[in-house]
């Protein structure tokens, strides 16, 4: 369509308005609708940690929990220190 076979000038300028308007509303609309989706996702995203964090702490928890109430005190054999060999001579 071409603006500039309207020969009204009041009426061409109309027509590019709204074309322009209606331009613009649609540019918004797609702005809108993909900020919306990336919301949702981010959303989605969000929750998904949660509930990962969720699910990870009630398993590690039984195994902190086990290693705490292990007694301090618990005590290894002593073993005796390691006998250094003998040198030889290198001459016998």
């Amino acid at each position: 369509m071409s603006f500039l076979k309207i020969k009204d000038s009041t009426k061409r300028d109309l027509i590019v308005e709204e074309f322009l308007k209606t331009k613009k509303n649609i540019q918004d609309s797609f702005i809108t609708e993909r900020l919306t989706d990336i919301g949702a996702q981010r959303e989605l995203i969000t929750d998904t940690q949660k509930d990962l964090k969720e699910s990870l702490v009630k398993e590690i928890k039984p195994v902190t929990e086990g290693i705490t109430g292990l007694p301090a005190a618990m005590t290894f054999p002593q073993l005796p220190p390691i006998a250094e060999a003998p040198e030889e001579d290198e001459e016998e």
